[in-house]
């Protein structure tokens, strides 16, 4: 196999996004039988959530990999190359198992006349891979929703939720009630919850219907707590308890209170997967979880940060980390949106926090045009400078940026992307030779 027959293939998977995003099962659900259900009969953990699914889901995947279980974690969207979505150990599908696995998927969606979505294609993927492998383990993360995402089709044993709040409006809605039915809905019947949902009244739509399909739900704050004890630059510390056990200074390589509490619901799930105390292993797998893009320290002095906040909840949280866990004097603000967030309270929030803006237009016709942002920014008076490029950006932030200032790069996935191939490009130029794959 040659990197032709994977570009190729890969050039298909592409062009699956045209069709959009179609949320329901049935299409996906017809190619899984067709392929014997891969999908059953391996022990799995399914995350939703608005934000946080990601990283608990690496933590869930660090700890259990550190017990000795070989693991299947299935991500979304990926930074620079979809092979991050599917890994086996920490390990990307490679590019010889990733292109035979897309031809047959490919010939039997045709054969069989099922039109699938891009999600779903690297969903039916990823079981796949899973099944082939025969991983002990498979954490899922959902892509959109729950309800209709094409991971509930798995057989989860336990569920985790980890925030509600509002995004992807256009398919969820705007009312909080249902965006938590619909999150919630990938209990599954006698199955365990952990969730962290300090709103009673969304709490309520989620333990309603728990309580519906016989669940039990293990609430954080309420039946195992978090405390952080310390914080700082790519490292904090904190305490976690529940009524079984105590276990104190634990490791974690991610910024943000919000963090330390996605790594409680990931401890409180492993515990209970696992069926008893395995502490040496749960400090193994928080100290060595990684998890790019997310408050990620790339450069320093001046200190450049990375983070996919894209939407109000995950905004307000990444300011409140860096404020918590960097001294900072200035901070430099790259900016990129997408038209369908909260644009305005998303400003409001980074004008509190931004003294300086650099404005780029990502991914177009979807991305923000950075003369509606300056707009939106000149009402907070704050110093504006448009880049052609994420990179242009870099450049003219760094050039201005005193030893003390921070840089952050913020407001998508794709702003994150594009910085993520700078700073690499960069780092191969300085030493020529380090390998440029990502996540080996």
């Amino acid at each position: 196999m040659n990197d032709s027959n994977y570009s190729e293939a890969l050039d298909y998977l592409y062009s699956l996004t045209h069709s959009g995003i179609k949320l329901g099962l049935q299409n996906t659900t017809r190619l899984l039988e067709y392929f014997g259900n891969p999908h059953l009969g391996i022990r799995t953990i399914h995350v939703s959530g608005t934000n946080g699914k990601g990283s608990t889901a690496a933590v869930i995947e660090s700890i259990l990999r550190s017990t000795g279980l070989k693991t299947g974690l299935y991500t979304s969207p990926h930074l620079l190359d979809f092979r991050e979505r599917v890994q086996i150990n920490r390990k990307l599908i490679g590019k010889e198992n990733a292109t035979e696995l897309i031809l047959r998927i490919k010939h039997a969606s045709e054969n069989l006349n099922i039109p699938v979505t891009f999600f779903e294609f690297g969903t039916v993927m990823a079981f796949l891979h899973f099944n082939e492998q025969q991983t002990d383990v498979n954490i899922l993360e959902v892509g959109l929703g729950g309800r209709l995402d094409a991971t509930n089709l798995c057989q989860s044993e336990i569920s985790l939720i980890t925030s509600i709040s509002r995004d992807h409006t256009e398919y969820l809605g705007e009312d909080l009630e249902q965006i938590a039915f619909e999150k919630a809905s990938i209990i599954k019947q006698s199955g365990t919850v952990f969730a962290h949902i300090p709103d009673e009244e969304i709490f309520n739509v989620v333990n309603s219907l728990a309580q519906n399909r016989r669940a039990t739900v293990f609430r954080l704050n309420r039946d195992f707590k978090v405390a952080r004890t310390g914080a700082g630059k790519g490292l904090q510390t904190f305490d976690f308890a529940n009524k079984e056990m105590e276990l104190k200074g634990l490791k974690l390589p991610l910024m943000g209170q919000f963090q330390a509490e996605n790594a409680g619901l990931a401890i409180a799930a492993c515990l209970k997967f696992i069926g008893r105390s395995k502490e040496h292993e749960i400090r193994t797998g928080l100290e060595t979880v990684q998890w790019e893009g997310r408050l990620e320290v790339v450069s320093d002095p001046p200190t450049i940060v990375l983070d996919c906040a894209h939407n109000v909840a995950s905004v307000r949280n990444m300011t409140a980390a860096l404020r918590q866990n960097l001294t900072f004097s200035r901070c430099l603000v790259i900016l990129g949106l997408m038209k369908d967030k909260e644009i305005d309270k998303i400003i409001e929030i980074l004008s509190q926090f931004g003294d300086r803006f650099y404005l780029v237009q990502v991914n177009p016709p979807r991305g923000e045009h950075p003369e509606n942002l300056k707009e939106k920014l000149t009402k907070y008076n704050k110093q504006v400078q448009f880049s052609e490029s994420v990179s242009n950006a870099i450049q003219a932030a760094k050039e201005f940026a005193q030893p003390d200032d921070l840089v952050c790069i913020t407001g998508s996935i794709f702003m994150v992307a594009e910085a993520k191939k700078c700073f690499q490009n960069e780092k191969n130029l300085t030493n020529p030779g380090n390998s440029p794959h990502y996540r080996k």
